[in-house]
């Protein structure tokens, strides 16, 4: 049964004596999560790629640090070295550790050495001497210092997808750089084949082997003679300055170089799918890769071998004869070349700038390319692949985060980072991750010239471990979300919104009555409701949307009819119209009147709101938030936060264009602002304004008649400008005048623009897209963070299968219909005679008909 290990990996120092046997003189550099069903070339090339160790210059040795118990005493354990050489050593190992606590770590010592490229007989990996021997020590302990692990723990070097740097365009065989050593006709290249041919090409297959790269067969016994050290000991020709390129519509042929094993398998599957043939893998391993065709034993005598060369480091075809004898006269729907591996590096370009792209786009495009179809899974495998390649492994993301966030907060100053972690037992400077906060300095300062509204909102994250994206959003004075904090949490709590929400008042903002928009979720009643946190009157006003109230109030009544009227009753400015709305949903269901009574009715009103909201009463710019940010929902942490950091960063360059066009053409407020004021404007026309006291500025103002409903209008309104009142009730929700004000400001030729909000001022929208945001140097130049390693919570894994991608669909989502139906006792839209609920009861005071 498979699970995961942690090996805890020591580097730069020396075996030493301690009084429980082996030892190492220096703490662990790092912690790698392992399965324990890794094979020897697979830990080894995960350890060189953790470590940051060059293989093509240097030589890693493992070295375990065995524990066994000792058969006299008390159950002490004693640890000797064992070398780690091949794929039973590393069982051995793996056994070992199950047997012995603690059953889920395992102590590394790495050696390494550089190659030796130049000259003379290098000794085998098998007679290497690693380490030296140390005899069975007495009783005693080895002490570690935490604080000095820590420290040395904190200088890791990660492997992080850095977006600003995207990882390079893939590489296909057009472009894959080949060496070709060119001297006289007379010079030929250097075959390791030739040392022991005699029996190669008379060898039938034997029996087949499960190896990685597709369908294998047991290599014949003269693959198993060469002596590598005799045959990389041999000086090559040293190449000329002229090289060539090749693509897989020419042939193969023998001295052909490329950069690694990966774009010499790429390059031999490409061309076999060109020409519809179909390869076998006779042996792979790290430095050599054989194949032949599939056909060997109806007489094709393709093969091709490559291996690593000393000289120049590069994988070199030593071995080639071909081209195909065989053909394939059948074009079948699939081909065995065309595996995840060459998919993944094919698509890698298209995740690469959306890595939202469907299958069904993916698959398409392979079709197209290659011309076969693909099975589904296979395209689903490549996407994987191909996003790992993009933006890295999944818990090599947790362990490269803080690192990330450390030079984003060094090169970006004010932003906020919160973090939450656990101590991972038994690791020494391991720590589990729970929960991050970010806020980055830009949206700090940029949200003290927006309107003082803050919208929260949670949504689900859907890759390889769950967990809950929160966000906070604010609005820009031209109406648009302004982006304000982030962060991941393990799920939508009161503890979890709590959290949030403090760290969001002491490292965010500080501003008095703030208006905080939200759901109903008991979460975040709980947290608003405890002072402590800081969001409770008069600190901060909350405000539930009104989508989710009458959604929760249509998932009771089940009833459209209401459902509208609740929504209407909401949105209404005058609580005289509000009231009229709520008798008719009480004329109609009496019990509906009872649900609303359990609210408070300034939080879900905008008659009885008193200007907190500024006119928003819904928390869609946060779910506008999720819709764009949901491609990254499905990212490795470290990209996830990468991304919001590099989607702000266009964000605010798009909001500073425009405001620079809207500055250049003169506007002094934001084109909201303006078309609000307009839309007044063209209504204020008609009013009627009737001075009452000139020196306290209070006025009656009598609206006029509607142009298409002669039933409507004439309404008596009062203004009152020293208090910045209109009894309508629209000036103190929005803060810019609304048309009895416009009138009131004509009648008394005094400038109107003055009563409008400064929030609405182009300066101030300018002032909070002024902050920039700095760019993140290349990795080289980052400094180490005194932080510990972090490690994912495995009780957030998520099980196998498809993850939901989109959430769960109610009644918010469904759109009405453009051309509604409006009923022609009660002028209510949504049903028609036939089925008026009022019909039985005679005509209804429908509160429609006097909605002015």
């Amino acid at each position: 049964m498979d699970s995961l290990l942690t090996i805890v990996c020591y580097k730069d120092g020396e075996i030493i004596d301690g009084p429980n046997g082996v030892c190492y003189n220096c703490p662990p550099k790092k912690g790698v999560l392992v399965n324990n069903l890794i094979k020897y070339d697979e830990l080894e090339d995960k350890l060189c790629h953790v470590m940051s160790i060059d293989r093509a210059h240097t030589m890693l040795s493992m070295i375990f640090r065995y524990p066994s118990l000792m058969s006299i005493g008390n159950g002490n354990i004693n640890y000797i070295q064992l070398p780690i050489k091949d794929d039973d050593d590393v069982k051995l190992m793996f056994h070992v550790v199950a047997q012995i606590p603690p059953s889920n770590t395992i102590e590394m010592y790495l050696q390494t050495r550089p190659r030796d490229h130049s000259s003379g007989l290098s000794p085998s990996l098998d007679q290497e001497i690693m380490g030296h021997d140390v005899e069975i020590p007495g009783k005693g302990n080895l002490a570690v210092h935490t604080d000095e692990t820590e420290e040395d723990l904190a200088h890791n070097d990660v492997m992080g997808a850095n977006l600003a740097v995207v990882t390079e365009s893939v590489m296909i065989a057009t472009n894959n750089y080949v060496d070709i050593p060119f001297t006289n006709e007379n010079v030929e290249f250097y075959d390791e084949d030739e040392i022991n041919e005699m029996n190669y090409d008379d060898e039938p297959p034997t029996n087949k082997a499960s190896l990685d790269d597709g369908e294998h067969i047991m290599p014949s016994p003269m693959f198993k003679q060469l002596n590598w050290d005799v045959i990389n000991s041999m000086p090559a020709e040293p190449p000329t300055s002229r090289t060539g390129l090749w693509n897989e519509s020419n042939e193969l042929f023998k001295g052909l170089r490329f950069e690694s094993k990966e774009d010499l398998q790429y390059a031999v599957k490409r061309y076999a799918i060109c020409r519809n043939q179909h390869l076998v893998v006779c042996e792979s391993e790290p430095q050599l890769w054989a194949v032949r065709c599939k056909k060997w034993q109806e007489g094709c005598n393709w093969r091709l071998r490559a291996c690593r060369r000393k000289s120049h480091g590069m994988f070199e075809i030593t071995k080639y004869a071909g081209p195909h004898t065989c053909v394939y006269p059948k074009l079948s729907q699939d081909h065995s070349q065309l595996d995840s591996t060459l998919i993944a590096r094919e698509i890698q370009n298209v995740v690469q700038r959306d890595h939202t792209t469907s299958i069904a786009t993916l698959h398409q495009i392979v079709r197209d390319k290659f011309g076969y179809d693909v099975h589904y899974k296979r395209i689903w495998e490549a996407k994987r692949k191909a996003m790992l390649r993009v933006f890295g492994d999944w818990d090599e993301s947790y362990q490269a985060l803080p690192k990330w966030l450390n030079i984003l907060q060094l090169t970006n100053p004010g932003t906020k980072i919160v973090w939450k972690t656990i101590p991972l037992g038994g690791i020494s400077g391991n720590v589990r991750f729970m929960r991050v906060f970010w806020a980055f300095g830009a949206s700090v300062e940029g949200f003290k010239h927006c309107r003082p509204i803050i919208q929260i909102d949670g949504t689900f994250l859907y890759g390889k471990y769950m967990g809950k994206l929160l966000i906070a959003t604010s609005i820009d004075a031209n109406g648009h979300v302004f982006p304000l904090a982030f962060a991941i949490v393990e799920e939508e709590s009161q503890d979890s919104w709590s959290w949030f929400l403090i760290a969001l008042r002491r490292h965010v903002t500080q501003r008095e009555g703030i208006c905080l928009i939200s759901d109903r979720h008991a979460g975040i009643n709980a947290a608003v409701r405890n002072p402590s946190v800081g969001w409770s009157p008069p600190h901060a006003q909350h405000r539930y949307c009104l989508r989710h109230v009458v959604s929760n109030f249509n998932d009771k009544f089940k009833n459209k009819v209401l459902k509208e009227l609740a929504y209407r009753a909401g949105c209404q400015h005058q609580p005289r119209k509000y009231e009229r709305y709520m008798e008719e949903l009480k004329r109609l269901d009496e019990k509906s009147l009872a649900w609303f009574s359990k609210l408070d009715t300034q939080k879900w009103t905008q008659a009885y709101d008193l200007g907190y909201r500024y006119g928003w009463m819904t928390t869609n710019i946060a779910e506008c938030i999720n819709g764009v940010l949901k491609g990254a929902r499905m990212l490795p942490i470290t990209a996830l936060v990468q991304l919001t950091f590099y989607r702000c960063v266009s964000y605010f360059e798009t909001r500073r264009a425009e405001i620079r066009a809207r500055m250049a053409a003169g506007d002094v407020y934001t084109t909201y602002a303006i078309e609000k004021f307009r839309r007044a404007e063209a209504k204020a026309s008609g009013h009627t304004v009737t001075i009452f006291h000139r020196i306290q500025q209070t006025f009656e103002v009598i609206t006029a008649l509607h142009g298409f409903h002669m039933d409507k209008g004439r309404n008596k309104q009062v203004v009152k400008l020293n208090e910045g009142t209109c009894s309508c009730n629209k000036w103190q929700s929005f803060g810019i005048p609304c048309s009895h004000v416009l009138a009131v400001s004509a009648h008394m030729r005094i400038d109107s623009w003055q009563f409008v909000d400064k929030y609405y001022r182009m300066d101030a929208y300018a002032s909070s897209y002024a902050p920039e945001f700095n760019p993140i140097p290349h990795e080289s130049y980052w400094p180490y963070p005194d932080f510990p390693i972090l490690h994912p919570d495995p009780t957030s894994m998520r099980d196998k299968g498809r993850p939901r991608s989109s959430r769960i669909r109610n009644e918010m989502d469904l759109k009405e219909p453009s051309v509604r139906v409006r009923c022609g006792i009660c002028k209510i839209a949504g049903h028609n005679r036939r089925n008026c609920p009022t019909k039985d009861g005679g005509q209804s005071s429908n509160p429609l008909s006097h909605d002015n």
